[in-house]
């Protein structure tokens, strides 16, 4: 039960530590400044919805 966890979970380890990153890369934006928060958080949406439109015509 615990290996098939596992399992699962490193199927979408690499999705789980890209948007990791977009939070983290949001939240030091927002740090600098609320107008560059606002930008990051626009460009990761438009990078998040690109990547998902891709994974779904692949499928």
């Amino acid at each position: 039960m615990i290996k098939n966890l596992f399992t699962t979970i490193w199927k979408y380890f690499d999705i789980i530590c890209f948007l990791v990153a977009i939070v983290f890369v949001v939240w030091g934006c927002f740090l600098l400044s609320f107008v560059a928060g606002l930008f990051s958080v626009a460009v990761s949406l438009i990078i998040i919805g690109y990547l998902s439109e891709k994974i779904a015509s692949l499928q």
